[in-house]
């Protein structure tokens, strides 16, 4: 589906960075990133929106061995909206280590490794039946070489 275009089935339309509904899309689309900083300044993604029943998928890189994932904020009266962290071939991130979050609540969802270095994904999807408009703070940095 091209940006603006409704998604099948919901009547929603889709965000601009459609064509994101698959791992192979997203992979497709290429990384996003951010120049290290500290504090960490994450990349802002705003804009998007979850259709019912439709996937959007994030590719990013993060350089070794700093901070990274994502942090998802909506407006929580909209319904609850689906958010993980996965590695390049679409299996569950752990964030089981010391330093890693994972904090959901209604309007925001955190899901950060103390440590990652390399590619990953993050799937959002909304798990009622109106389309969610969300934001995304992407923790993915890298050096600039």
């Amino acid at each position: 589906m091209a940006g603006g275009e409704p998604s099948t089935g919901s009547g929603c339309t889709d965000d601009e960075r459609e064509d994101d509904d698959t791992l192979e899309q997203a992979l497709a689309a290429g990384a996003v990133s951010h120049v290290f900083s500290d504090p960490p300044r994450p990349l802002q993604l705003t804009g998007s929106v979850a259709c019912p029943g439709d996937a959007d998928w994030i590719h990013a890189y993060g350089d070794c061995c700093y901070q990274a994932g994502v942090v998802v904020r909506w407006d929580a009266s909209l319904g609850p909206l689906d958010v993980e962290l996965l590695d390049e071939k679409g299996h569950p991130l752990p964030l089981n280590r010391p330093g890693d979050l994972a904090q959901h609540k209604p309007g925001e969802v955190r899901l950060l490794r103390a440590e990652h270095g390399g590619h990953f994904l993050v799937r959002i999807r909304a798990s009622g039946t109106v389309a969610v408009p969300y934001s995304v703070a992407v923790f993915a940095p890298v050096f600039v070489r």
